[in-house]
């Protein structure tokens, strides 16, 4: 059987991949050895937020008083936020699969392996399966990263895709790594009463935001109950009896953690599996596939996007990718532009960025405006209780927006305002002059935009 394209693996790269190359008129065969939707929608982006919607509703009942809404036996049921988060997911991969089948793409539920360009074998429950295709795009995704310590592979010693499984909460659980995945689950198995350890080796949380929000994040986590950990390395994990001890150094010497659960959360790396990489010609760096800027390997008609590239880790990345690799395979001329490329981080607060940081731009030499407006001052957060946060805004000497960060209520929403001012070259000006509904929390996006050319109207 001959394709015009074959794309390998059915996450949010390669299943809008294969949807934009239907559309495009191309014959497409889609190959992914476990469900559509990838680590995203079965593993990471989806069940997560599933689990962040419980965690905030159950965070919002235990204030509802202060709302003068009175629950006499409020209670929460761990198995059925479970049970609902596996509703969720199966919404979203059964709609997946409906749109590849209206798009009358060939899909292929099976593992396969790649040795040659144009070729793809695939092994499924009924035997081995073999597709030509003209063009290749690998979409492989990515696999969670183990650190090379003693006992991570004991039993308890979880991955990001382990503790989406677990049917029981842990009474502390230590989470090795202060990055996004990290901190997402902190925030949730906090609000749930776990006691929750944040170790993390570098100096601060979230190294690669502006370091201003991990600055107003830190106390904040650490006022919910969360125990942040930093400039803490991580010797080794042993079993006594039921308990898990995590041995941790730091400046001042070895100090040992109990813990029920301990969830190795250090980032994730190219997905290979199945890649005969030197057979195929392909051109590596750092274990990821290098690609240029149409999604075009070193190979002719091999593309590769999503997590296997490297580079930007995440969901809306690999489906822009996708659709650039998609639009070349069909003779179009598309290229990927990263000026513009949003970041949510679904702790609570949220936290949401785009475009340039300030400590980027002070190494840089390059000047800069910076203006900030806090969600205390914001009438609509003022009415939902929900005051903690700002959004900030840099500028470059003309006014042009080049970066912001947003922490608080509904960041992951509010910062796309400011992505299509990177992504358009919009001045803050543009953002002052146009008219914002009130009350709204984008308000507070249109008072930091005042302060870039003065002062925010609503501060003294």
């Amino acid at each position: 059987m001959k394709y015009q394209i074959g794309i390998l693996g059915g996450g949010p790269g390669g299943y809008v991949c294969a949807l934009r190359a239907a559309q495009l008129g191309l014959s497409v065969v889609l190959i992914e050895g476990e469900r559509v939707g990838g680590t995203c929608l079965n593993k990471g982006c989806i069940p997560t937020k599933a689990l962040v919607k419980s965690a905030e509703l159950w965070r919002e009942v235990q204030h509802a008083e202060d709302f003068g809404i009175r629950f006499e036996h409020a209670g929460f049921d761990f198995a059925k936020v479970m049970e609902r988060k596996e509703r969720v997911v199966e919404t979203l991969v059964s709609g997946v699969e409906r749109l590849i089948k209206a798009a009358k793409i060939k899909y292929v539920n099976g593992w396969g392996e790649v040795h040659e360009a144009g070729k793809i074998e695939v092994e499924t429950e009924e035997g081995r399966e073999f597709f030509e295709v003209e063009k290749l795009v690998l979409a492989t995704g990515s696999i969670p990263a183990r650190i090379p310590i003693n006992g991570v592979d004991l039993p308890g010693v979880l991955s990001s895709d382990d503790i989406l499984e677990i049917d029981k909460l842990p009474e502390h659980l230590v989470i090795i790594g202060g990055g996004v995945i990290g901190l997402e689950f902190a925030s949730i198995y906090q609000a749930f009463g776990v006691k929750v350890t944040v170790v993390e080796m570098l100096p601060s949380l979230l190294a690669n935001i502006d370091e201003e929000i991990p600055k107003r994040m830190t106390p904040l986590l650490k006022r919910s109950g969360i125990e942040i950990m930093t400039k803490t390395a991580v010797k080794e994990i042993r079993q006594e009896g039921a308990q898990l001890i995590v041995v941790v150094e730091d400046a001042k010497g070895q100090k040992e953690l109990l813990a029920d659960k301990v969830l190795v959360s250090t980032g994730r790396k190219p997905n290979l599996r199945g890649l005969d990489i030197d057979r195929i010609g392909l051109e590596t760096e750092r274990g990821a596939i290098v690609v240029d800027s149409r999604m075009q390997t070193s190979v002719p008609d091999v593309y590769a996007i999503g997590d296997v590239t490297g580079g930007i880790m995440l969901a809306h990345v690999a489906s822009m990718q996708g659709i650039v690799a998609a639009e070349n395979c069909a003779g179009q001329a598309a290229e990927m532009n990263y000026e513009a490329v949003p970041s949510a981080i679904f702790t609570y607060p949220e936290i949401a960025t785009v475009g340039q940081t300030e400590q980027a731009l002070k190494a840089e030499g390059r000047k800069y405006r910076s203006s900030k407006f806090p969600f205390s001052a914001n009438g609509k957060a003022i009415a939902l209780g929900e005051t903690i946060g700002l959004v900030k805004i840099l500028a470059d000497e003309q006014g042009k927006v080049i970066g912001a960060s947003i922490m608080g209520i509904q960041a992951s929403s509010l910062i796309q305002e400011l992505v299509l001012a990177v992504k358009k070259g919009l001045k803050a000006e543009d953002l002052v002059q146009t008219i914002h509904a009130h009350p709204t929390l984008p308000e507070a996006v249109m008072e930091a935009a005042h302060g870039v050319l003065g002062k925010p109207l609503h501060l003294a």
